[in-house]
């Protein structure tokens, strides 16, 4: 069975999977078949601008066609440039059906603006991804056609509330004025929400830069309000995730937490653990803490 779509994305069975094409670049989505509740994702998805299914970074090269492994997923995206929009990696072959998706962070704002019933991921019960449930995905994929898709883009406009609503309005603030930060003269920004652990669910470091010169790496967590003890165990943890690394055997890492608030405690901690800390207020003002 082979779907072609006006977007020029085909979707063939075979053995092992769905296999997704878009222009030169393919993979196997692992044990997915063309059902009719997947052709009606699919296209919904499509009509609501997610018309990108093969991003710059994900699947990654090493899963692409023609390794025939694969990945466990469907996901879409507005364009090949932008983070993920929409990801779902449980195909319920007995139901010939899908289970729950996960929805990026950023769009936190919209859904609760939109109504949208969800729960955050389960690594991350107060932030994070966001999980919808099945009986949901088609109802707001819909209402995805009037959200504002720029949230998912590494240079998003600028954010026009008064405060620090979520932290992404943070990140948000310091990837825009990244030139006024006091890691800009040695630092270069690699990616935000970079994955720790590889694939769409994998914890995420908020921002990933490295030194133009030494190629030495800089990770940087985010925290609105108060930061707890432990956020600076979250950067100690990314920090010995990346060490392990082949990516990163080069050059030294370190780790900033930036957050509203930084207590006593977090500051002992930071110190311990040699992460530097930085209070940040509104509109956009960082103070070394550690």
């Amino acid at each position: 069975m082979l779907r072609a779509y006006s977007n020029g994305i085909k979707i063939e069975e075979v053995e092992g999977g769905l296999l997704v094409r878009q222009g030169a670049e393919a993979y196997v989505a692992r044990n997915w078949r063309l059902t009719p509740p997947v052709e009606k994702l699919i296209e919904t998805a499509f009509r609501s601008g997610l018309e990108c299914m093969i991003r710059d970074d994900h699947p990654r090269q090493n899963a692409r066609w023609p390794n025939p492994r694969g990945v466990v997923y469907l996901a879409f995206s507005p364009g090949p440039g932008v983070q993920w929009s929409l990801a779902i990696d449980t195909f319920r072959a007995g139901k010939a059906d899908y289970g729950h998706a996960v929805f990026n962070g950023k769009y936190h704002e919209q859904f609760v603006a939109a109504g949208i019933s969800f729960v955050f991921e389960g690594r991350n019960k107060t932030a994070g991804h966001l999980v919808v449930t099945r009986e949901d995905v088609i109802p707001t994929l819909e209402a995805l056609s009037g959200f504002d898709h720029s949230v998912l883009a590494l240079n998003r406009s600028a954010h026009d509330g008064a405060g620090f609503t979520t932290e992404y309005v943070i990140q948000r603030e310091i990837l825009t004025n990244w030139d006024q930060m006091p890691w800009s003269s040695r630092y270069d920004v690699v990616q935000d929400e970079y994955p720790v652990d590889g694939g769409l669910t994998s914890r995420r470091i908020d921002i990933l830069a490295r030194d133009r010169v030494t190629g030495d790496w800089l990770i940087i967590e985010l925290k609105r309000a108060e930061a707890k003890p432990e956020a600076v165990r979250q950067v100690a943890d990314y920090l010995l995730a990346l060490g392990k690394q082949d990516k990163f055997a080069h050059g030294r890492l370190d780790g900033v937490l930036v957050a509203e608030r930084i207590s006593s405690a977090v500051r002992t901690l930071a110190k311990v653990e040699g992460v530097a800390a930085y209070e940040v207020s509104w509109p956009l003002n960082l103070v070394r803490a550690v």
